[in-house]
This record gives structure tokens, C-alpha cells and sequence, in this order.
């Protein structure tokens, strides 16, 4: 088959879950003996690991998340029209990059196989908008939905995204739940002197993520544990007010911002972090997903404190594999991350177990369920 490959994450330098998971799913394509073509932001890179890349600008959401999607689609449409009459499927990674697919559609014979890992649309209501951008929320959800509806295949990255795509009126035989992986040999689990006292936020730094919330426990946590400190690896909107926010707390100083790094480099940060933080708030998109920075934890034998959201409680067992806090609360977060500081056993015994458990998502298992269904499309 001719499988096109595409994702608005950046896959050189590869950056976001997203474009990792991508990247696996197109080499198993590739090893399944079909023919790839991958096109995706890869800042000039012609080919990835043998699979050829037409790349394009990513998407920068700087001044409007809307109108940079709405750009980057313009582009990609004008890629996949070079291939839509001769391609057998379309996989697609998340809906902003697949904008144009029902439109295609009607058109071509292909079918399209979309791999979901977030609801971008229900991100919008929690971000900054000005008026135009409040006016065209509710249809922009309406219109996600609506793509994930012509798709003949649809991967859901959690059991909780599969039931709200059928409440949206998906049907529930198009839709397959794998869930994010890990390469395990790719992270050590031996850590740095210190690194209980080494608190991580592993990622992007944009509004669903919470991070205020995690400069507000750190300032009650630092209180209670001198030299404590806190790895803010990754950039993103919100990175300047989280910055301001921590001088106002006075916290500066027990935080590190590397700002955007390549994943390979990001990653090297967890070997000095004894603990990991989900901070996120209990919103709908939260709710849904897991992260892939839960696997990489786990992976990396980093102690986990992550928000009770409901895709996560799908594969964490609280105080076994993962410390859960009250989503919003700033103060229970303090409260669990200061456990993990001083009680030793229980931080063992967590990373211990988030090893075990790491090894049960594994892409060489995750991959092939993934393309497997993408290639059963309708």
C-alpha cells in the first residue's frame, strides 16, 4: 500500500509525544513492506530512519492558535493534493492536521485512519482568545468532531477518549484504544546524588499544562525542604508568565527553565529527577489522556505525582506506581511531592513499580496495534 504519514508535531528535531508516536507508526508501516512517504514539520530534512519526509513549517501558535492552524492546513492541503489519487491511507496524527480530510474525501479513494491522542479543539476554552476566537470556539469543536466522524478509523489514546467519541457520535467498532509506549532502553534508571530532592515537569509549558500550579507547591515545598529543586524542561506560551510567577513567589531560585530543547537532550534532564509532576487541571481535554510523559517517568524510574484524571487512573494504582493529588489543588500537591522527599520507602517503592509497569508499554508493542488497526480502515 501507499500510506501517507502526518502529524503537525516536529519530527526533526523531534518534539511532543506525538511526533515520537508518529515516527513508530511509520517505521512499522515501513516494516509491514509498505511504501511511506511522510509529510510533517522536519525543518529540511529529506528522510527519517529510510522513510522519505516532505516537511513544512510546524504550526507556531504564538499570537493565534487558530490562525496558525488554519495556515499550516493551507500548506499541508497543498502536499497531500500531490498524493491523493495515488495513496491507499491516510494516517493521520491528531485532528490539526487533518483539517482537510473530509473535504478529500469526496474527492479520492483513500481511507483515512486518524490516531488521537488529544481533542485540541476543547483545549480552546482554557487558553487566552480575543473575540473572534471566543466566537468560533464552539464550532471548531463541532467541526473536530466532525472529522474524527469521517475518519474510518480512529486510535484513541485512552479508554476515556473512546467513550466521549461515541457520546459524539463515533461508532464505538471504528474506534481502538492503544496506548502511548516507551523505547525503556532508551532511559537509566540510576539517578544523581540529590535527585530526591530534584522535582521535574517534563514537556510544554502552555496553559492546559498547570504549571502554576507547580510553582505554587513549590513555594510551600521549598519552606519545608531546603535545596529542593524544581526542572522546568520545555517551552511554550506560557513559559514567560510562569517565569514571572516564580519571581513573584519568590522561587526563582529553586527553578531551572531550560526553555524548547530537542527530545533526545530534554530527556537527559530526568537522570538528575528523582520525582516527576502531572500538574494538570481536571478539564475535559486533561481528562482523556495520559501523557506520554507518565511512560517516560516510569521509564526513567522517576517517582510520579500526577493530577487524578481519568485516562491516567486507567493504568496507575495510587500509592503503588503513582502518588495522585486533588486536580487544582496546589497545596495537596506540596503535600505529596514533600511525602516522596522525605520518605524514602514509599519513593522506591513507586519507581520500583513505575519500572514494571513501563515495561508493559513498550512501542514495539504499542506500534503494530496501532498501524494493525489503521490498515483494517473501514
Amino acid at each position: 500500500m501507499n500510506i501517507i504519514v502526518s502529524t503537525h508535531d516536529s519530527l526533526y528535531p523531534l518534539q511532543g509525544g506525538g511526533a515520537l508516536r508518529t515516527l513508530k507508526a511509520a517505521q512499522d508501516f515501513k516494516d509491514k513492506g509498505h511504501d511511506v512517504v511522510i509529510i510533517a514539520p522536519a525543518e529540511n530534512k529529506s528522510e527519517i530512519d529510510g522513510i522519505k519526509i516532505h516537511w513544512l513549517h510546524p504550526p507556531r501558535k504564538q499570537r493565534s492558535q487558530i490562525l496558525s492552524s488554519f495556515k499550516f492546513n493551507v500548506r499541508l492541503l497543498r502536499k497531500f493534493l500531490c498524493f491523493a489519487k495515488e495513496t491507499d491511507v491516510f494516517f493521520i496524527h491528531n485532528t490539526i492536521s487533518a483539517a482537510s480530510m473530509p473535504f478529500l474525501k469526496k474527492f479520492f479513494k483513500f481511507k483515512f485512519a486518524l490516531d488521537i491522542t488529544d481533542i485540541h479543539a476543547e483545549y480552546l476554552p482554557i487558553g487566552k482568545r480575543d473575540i473572534f476566537e471566543r466566537i468560533l470556539t464552539p464550532y471548531l469543536i463541532a467541526y473536530e468532531y466532525r472529522i474524527i466522524r469521517s475518519a474510518d478509523s480512529v486510535i484513541a489514546a485512552t479508554e476515556a477518549m473512546k467513550s466521549l467519541l461515541i457520546k459524539k457520535g463515533i461508532d464505538r467498532d471504528r474506534i481502538k484504544v492503544v496506548y502511548d509506549g516507551v523505547d525503556n532502553k532508551s532511559f537509566q534508571a540510576e539517578k544523581e546524588p540529590g535527585s530526591e530532592k530534584s522535582i521535574i515537569h517534563l514537556g510544554a509549558i502552555d496553559r492546559q499544562h498547570g504549571l502554576d500550579l507547580l510553582i505554587r507547591a513549590a513555594a510551600l515545598v521549598v519552606k519545608n525542604n531546603p535545596g529542593a529543586k524544581f526542572l522546568f524542561v520545555g517551552g511554550g506560551r506560557e513559559l514567560s508568565n510562569i517565569k514571572k510567577l516564580a519571581g513573584g513567589l519568590k522561587v526563582q531560585e529553586s527553578c531551572i527553565f531550560t526553555g524548547s530543547l530537542p527530545y533526545e537532550q530534554a530527556k537527559i534532564y530526568l537522570n538528575e529527577s528523582g520525582i516527576g509532576v502531572i500538574p494538570r487541571r481536571g478539564y475535559l481535554a486533561n481528562r482523556i489522556i495520559t501523557t506520554l510523559k507518565l511512560y517516560e517517568y516510569w521509564a526513567s524510574g522517576t517517582a510520579v505525582v500526577s493530577s487524578r484524571l481519568e485516562g491516567i487512573t486507567e493504568i496507575a494504582q495510587d500509592y503503588e506506581d503513582i502518588l495522585f493529588f486533588d486536580p487544582g489543588s496546589a497545596e495537596d500537591l506540596a503535600e505529596k511531592i514533600d511525602l516522596l522527599i522525605k520518605d524514602n520507602a514509599l519513593r522506591l517503592k513507586l519507581t520500583e513499580n513505575g519500572l514494571q509497569k513501563a515495561a508493559n508499554f513498550n512501542w514495539s508493542k504499542s506500534a503494530p496495534k496501532i498501524t494493525e488497526h489503521a490498515l483494517n480502515a473501514g
